[in-house]
């Protein structure tokens, strides 16, 4: 991974010294006197993977990094960005380099101009505090209320929790409020799952597939169970318990690693209930999206903010 880390830090750096070429736009004449205005008006937002040809998929996910590399890569990201005139406008100042890699990294899809002349000013943080993806760090949740979601799904935030930390996606049929947990792998991989368990998709009943209405709860990717621990780590008063914790996840096999230092210390129940509460805030977030939609409106849609 060091090698392939030092090469994809040279291959942002030579973007960064070769931008691509302006784009060529037809001015209209009542802008001829005004260029930048026509620039902005008239250059097309493409994703920043485009513009660099560079694509998203070269980063390696965070918890493939160690030491300084998230830094590193970083600092050559802000290269291409400097290069583009491109100007990340809302990082919050003590975000974490592993962090910010995260956000740069995963936003390198996102669509931007290119704009020579007078540069582009980047916003990635949403105003919603389960969106943003600065995460804890950005202030935009400052003002936010808690969800307000029927009563009805109080009895249904824990045992989804549950679920989709067990590795199961959970369905949940708003109207009934009827379950199903099926297995992750069986969904991504039915012939693997079979070669281990020996069932396979045809045992399975798939009621939710007959269900008017289904929200869907999947288990979380590792970049959102490493933000968990991270965050755990950094609410610890035990000094000692955070240095180790901070030690082990910018190194090598970081959840392994991580449950083997908690499940030593004094502190298993403590991160076993932090990591729950966390996961109910996801449940609750989810839910909360869902009653929120605009009828006709897709699933990518917005919270309404």
């Amino acid at each position: 991974m060091k090698r392939y880390i030092e090469q994809l830090i040279e291959d942002l750096e030579q973007v960064a010294k070769n931008p691509p070429s302006p784009v060529y736009i037809n001015t209209p004449p009542h802008l001829d006197n005004q260029p930048e205005t026509a620039e902005l008006a008239l250059v097309p937002f493409k994703p920043i993977s485009e513009w660099t040809s560079i694509p998203q998929e070269a980063f390696p996910q965070i918890t493939d990094l160690e030491g300084d590399q998230w830094g590193r890569v970083n600092e050559a990201i802000f290269k291409v960005f400097d290069s583009l005139r491109l100007t990340l406008v809302d990082a919050p100042q003590e975000i974490p380099p592993e962090i910010l890699y995260e956000v740069l990294t995963t936003n390198w899809d996102h669509p931007v101009q290119y704009l020579p002349s007078s540069g582009m000013d980047l916003e990635l943080c949403t105003g919603n505090p389960q969106t943003c993806p600065y995460g804890d760090y950005c202030d935009c949740g400052e003002e936010f209320d808690e969800y307000e979601l029927p009563e009805k799904f109080a009895a249904c935030i824990n045992p989804i929790a549950q679920s989709i930390d067990a590795s199961l996606i959970c369905y949940l049929n708003p109207e009934t409020l009827e379950m199903e947990q099926i297995p992750k792998l069986l969904m991504d991989d039915p012939r693997e799952y079979q070669l281990i368990t020996g069932f396979g998709l045809e045992d399975e009943e798939m009621k939710h597939e007959q269900w008017e209405e289904c929200y869907v709860f999947e288990p979380l990717d590792s970049s959102e169970s490493f933000k968990i621990m991270e965050r755990f780590a950094e609410s610890l008063d035990d000094e000692i318990l955070q240095e180790e914790l901070f030690y082990v996840l910018n190194h090598r096999k970081p959840f392994a690693n991580f449950k083997a230092v908690i499940d030593n210390s004094e502190h298993r129940e403590n991160w076993f209930y932090f990591k729950m509460n966390w996961l109910e805030d996801h449940v609750k977030s989810i839910i909360y999206s869902e009653i929120h939609k605009i009828p006709g409106d897709s699933d990518d849609d917005e919270l309404p903010f």
